[in-house]
């Protein structure tokens, strides 16, 4: 049986995996883009032109890192930010940093036309409030153009905990939780907008003792 979980004890997990067995955040970053890139892989997708949609977190450096590796494989990828670029964690300069010696640079504008999949690594787990009006206007832009989403861990705008719309969400094709699927993808609108629902091992690790709270 999949086991769900929230937010909390999927952040608890991480602190454990990289605090008590000191493995580094970057490790689990790079297993995560790689685990997307293999679903991407074995789909039936267009890979003509692939938008990585990069938000300031987590998500994002995990963005970064698969549009890095999927550009390496000779791919056309843009890299579009949402939000300001100054305010994003360290994962994510850590994460573009690399990804610029290798040759992907983040795109000033991409339309969502032009794009035959797009990465949503906007928000993932980190949603807590409604979206800014903004992206609201943008993710409800996407829902209306024919293409393919692929999400990390949860599409943007569904809480992970409630699975509620906040505000507007994107709707998925596929969304790849990682490690375990977030409680918010069974219920309410988390069910129709995260489309089909794959669930990857990135080595995140779970003590004996640990409960699940669901």
């Amino acid at each position: 049986m999949t086991q769900f979980v929230t937010t909390t004890e999927m952040l608890t997990l991480e602190d454990y995996t990289m605090n008590d067995f000191d493995i580094p955040q970057e490790v689990l970053i790079e297993r995560a883009a790689i685990a997307v890139q293999e679903v991407i892989g074995a789909g039936s997708f267009n890979l003509s032109h692939i938008l990585v949609l990069v938000g300031l977190g987590n998500n994002g450096a995990d963005g970064i890192a698969l549009g890095r590796l999927l550009h390496q494989q000779g791919l056309s990828v843009s890299l579009q930010f949402v939000g300001n670029l100054n305010r994003a964690k360290a994962s994510v300069h850590k994460q573009l940093e690399i990804a610029k010696h290798c040759g992907l640079h983040p795109s000033e504008k991409s339309d969502f036309k032009e794009a035959t999949l797009i990465v949503d690594a906007i928000f993932g787990t980190g949603l807590n409030n409604p979206l800014p009006e903004g992206l609201q206007k943008m993710m409800k832009a996407a829902n209306h153009i024919d293409n393919d989403v692929i999400a990390i861990d949860t599409p943007t705008g569904i809480n992970p905990n409630t699975g509620e719309v906040m505000g507007a969400a994107l709707k998925a094709h596929t969304t790849v939780a990682l490690g375990y699927p977030k409680v918010g993808l069974r219920k309410n609108q988390g069910r129709k907008y995260c489309g089909d629902l794959v669930v990857k091992d990135i080595g995140v690790l779970t003590p004996d003792t640990f409960a699940f709270s669901l």
